[in-house]
């Protein structure tokens, strides 16, 4: 390796000579002390070796500013002087590992991440700079045989600066150096570029590139500025953040004080939808409606933890968190642990809870309304249902949450804040699982904005759509019945026809290398797809007709019936969680069997609905027995009130805690579950703060303003149909009466 000239010369390296000169008198007593001066001399070079891994652009030969250079010496200078501040950068940087960068044969990735915190806090008055934690991080270029006789500075000339393109940027190997603040990232780059060249792995051939961007670099001036100045967008927020505070604290307090003693006018009603009294007491109320279905409470709270959980073991291989990420990757090959690795279908429990409780509630009230369909009232109050707690998210995310943390990989929720103020339109009209900008690299786009929000969309979209099945179920039964499969059965087979254009992966890439090259598409065309995801939502169409029709009747299944669903279920949940397992070592199965690949991934969704689908009917009708009791506990009443709340936040919480990490950590089974734990409860927490303030306030807003409106709309429409009802049966009656009169 090629270091060039550290700056400072070999003399002032004198209190080194002494040291070493010391301590060598005690090495070897038979060796005369004069001889031993060359020995030192190699050992001073090589402690100049050893200050140069923390300190790269120390080379001369580096193509580095003149300033960055001049402040490097100085630091190097208090170095030897061993002043606090120079040694405290100078611990504060990791070291640059060259045969540690990629190592033949191996998977695991190293990273040197040196002290963050630390770093950030060298200040000294003596010298024009502060400390500045930079990460660079390398990645390989394969280049030809015959290339890899050049001159090595020729091939490090491939670095560059570009911004990280994908998420598994972040787990290439890295090191995190402690330099002086008027060093650029381009002149860390190219030092560091100067010294690495090219490797042999696998019989193949690479040049290590080196990537490091600005937004990488971190110094305390920098990040307090970035704290302390905010732009009329994250102003605004904040107002309206604060005057949602004092509404709240207003009504709460009016309410404690006032609530029960005076008449409530309409003004009032409309303060005391903001009070955190009367909401707590709503969100805490164990009570249910006459047509809810108790064991959705269950199934819904269960849902949302197990995603959390799927979410949580997701990030410990997304970022560069842990030292043994290949460790959690060969973990989640194990079969137990199929339920994480291989639960990407839990979302489908709330599509199917979602079409059928629209089914279940709207096939009622067609009833009560003699077959009026007001869709503007329907589509409203979906909007509304859902929208407030969404937007205070995509605001907050957008304006606020940069300012929440700070880390090495910050950049991280940076970029996403950044990503989202162009697109936050997207998300707000439910469309973006299908705009480009935001839809191209759902998993690996570090920028992806609020990525589990993918779902809202599908679900509002399939939402828009559900009236082209409710009302013909209603309105035709058999008929509407037959045009629901038929539509699932379509939909089916657009899915297959997708993957077979798209040779697309299964849903192990995870585990398979080389469907790592297509992670993308896979998720752009299947993943968050409309129509790759509606079967499990028609399914809960038809199973809503299908408790529409049966809920209040007594429903005498036989034993052996009974026992022989409750078979089918288990055997497909086990198909759909376990059933990829024997294809997760891509060197025992080098191909997956297409037919079982398409056939698995078009009806895996379908599967896992049929099978929570007969829990909730097994339930509903009785047959559940202890299931039905534990799934029905009141304790799930008020938690599953919060699931739509936790899904929203305990994502991005996910992120900013991994980003806000210091330095990678071991990761143990052990670890891995007090982080779970910990992320789900405070994420509950969270979740309640923002349903006392956003999501039930609107609930009940949408309630006051358009409750009324609804019922006078309705006994209109009513009092039409009746009408018209009334002359039609006139007009029959006297057309009977004429034909009667004819015919005598």
């Amino acid at each position: 390796m090629s270091t060039g000239r550290l700056l400072p010369p070999l003399t002032r390296n004198k209190l080194l000579v002494h040291f070493l000169f010391f301590i060598s008198l005690f090495k070897s007593p038979e060796v005369d002390c004069l001889d031993s001066i060359p020995t030192i001399e190699n050992e001073i070079e090589g402690i100049n070796e050893w200050i140069y891994l923390s300190v790269p652009t120390a080379s001369a030969t580096s193509n580095v500013s003149e300033k960055c250079l001049q402040h490097t010496e100085k630091y190097l200078t208090a170095l030897e002087s061993r002043l606090p501040w120079a040694v405290q950068m100078y611990e504060s940087s990791g070291r640059l590992f060259e045969d540690l960068i990629y190592i033949e044969g191996s998977d695991n990735m190293h990273h040197e991440s040196g002290l963050f915190d630390e770093c950030l806090s060298v200040e000294s008055d003596r010298v024009p700079f502060q400390g500045q934690y930079c990460t660079v991080f390398f990645k390989l270029k394969p280049v030809k045989e015959e290339e890899t006789n050049v001159n090595q500075e020729n091939i490090s000339n491939t670095s560059t600066d570009e911004p990280v393109e994908n998420l598994y940027t972040y787990q290439k190997p890295s090191v995190g150096f402690c330099l002086p603040s008027t060093c650029s990232a381009s002149d860390l780059r190219s030092a560091v570029a100067q010294h690495v060249g090219y490797r042999a792995i696998k019989e193949t051939h690479f040049s290590i590139v080196t990537v490091a961007n600005e937004n990488d670099c971190y110094t305390q001036k920098k990040i307090d500025t970035s704290r302390t100045t905010f732009d009329n967008v994250t102003i605004a927020v904040l107002f309206a953040f604060s005057l949602l505070g004092i509404t709240v604290a207003t009504a709460t307090a009016h309410d404690i004080c006032n609530g029960n003693n005076v008449t409530k006018s309409f003004a009032i009603q409309l303060l005391h939808c903001f009070s955190a009294k009367r909401n707590c007491a709503t969100l805490f109320s164990a009570e249910e409606s006459k047509d809810s279905l108790s064991c959705v409470h269950g199934i819904r709270v269960l849902s949302v933890c197990w995603i959390v959980l799927i979410h949580v073991g997701g990030a410990f291989t997304s970022l560069r968190l842990i030292y043994n990420q290949q460790m959690v990757i060969e973990e989640g090959k194990q079969f137990e642990n199929q339920f994480v690795a291989n639960g990407l279908f839990a979302v489908d429990t709330f599509f199917l809870m979602s079409g059928l409780l629209v089914a279940f509630t709207k096939l009622r009230q067609l009833d009560q309304n003699n077959g009026i369909f007001n869709l503007k009232r329907f589509y409203s109050h979906r909007y509304i249902r859902l929208t407030p707690v969404y937007a205070v998210l995509i605001a907050f995310v957008a304006t606020l949450h940069p300012y929440v943390g700070t880390g090495p990989d910050w950049n991280f929720v940076v970029q996403k804040s950044q990503t989202l103020r162009k697109t936050w339109w997207v998300h707000l009209m439910y469309i973006n699982n299908y705009v480009t900008p935001v839809r191209n690299g759902l998993w690996t786009n570090p920028a992806m904005p609020i990525g589990e929000t993918w779902y809202l969309a599908c679900d509002m979209q399939m939402f828009w759509l559900s009236p082209l099945f409710i009302y013909p179920i209603w309105r035709w039964k058999r008929t509407g019945v037959i045009w629901t499969v038929c539509s699932l059965l379509v939909a089916l087979a657009i899915s297959a026809i997708v993957f077979l254009v798209h040779d697309l992966p299964a849903n192990k890439f995870l585990f398979r290398p080389s469907d790592m090259a297509k992670i993308n598409v896979y998720a752009d065309k299947h993943y968050a797809e409309t129509c790759a995801r509606i079967p499990p939502y028609l399914i809960g169409i038809l199973l809503g007709w299908l408790l529409y029709k049966t809920k209040d009747k007594p429903i005498y299944i036989h034993k052996c019936l009974v026992a022989a669903g409750w078979m089918m279920a288990t055997l497909l949940g086990l198909i759909v969680t376990y059933g990829m397992f024997p294809y997760l070592d891509e060197a025992t199965v080098p191909v997956i069997n297409p037919w079982i690949r398409v056939s698995y991934e078009v009806l895996h969704h379908s599967a896992w609905a049929i099978t929570v689908g007969w829990i909730i009917f097994a339930c509903t009708h009785g047959y559940g027995g202890f299931l039905h009791q534990f799934l029905s506990w009141k304790l799930f009443v008020p938690l599953g009130r919060l699931s739509y709340s936790v899904y929203l936040i305990h994502l991005n919480y996910t992120f900013a805690y991994l980003s806000h990490q210091r330095k990678p950590f071991y990761y143990t089974r052990m670890s891995g579950n007090v982080i779970y734990v910990g992320i789900l409860a405070i994420s509950f927490l969270l979740a309640f703060v923002v349903c006392v303030t956003v999501e039930m306030p609107f609930i009940n807003l949408d309630q006051l303003l358009f409750a009324n409106k609804s019922k006078t709309l309705q006994s209109k429409l009513n009092q039409s149909f009746l009408k018209l009802k009334t002359r039609i049966n006139s007009f029959t009656s006297f057309s009977r009466k004429e034909k009667d009169v004819r015919v005598i």
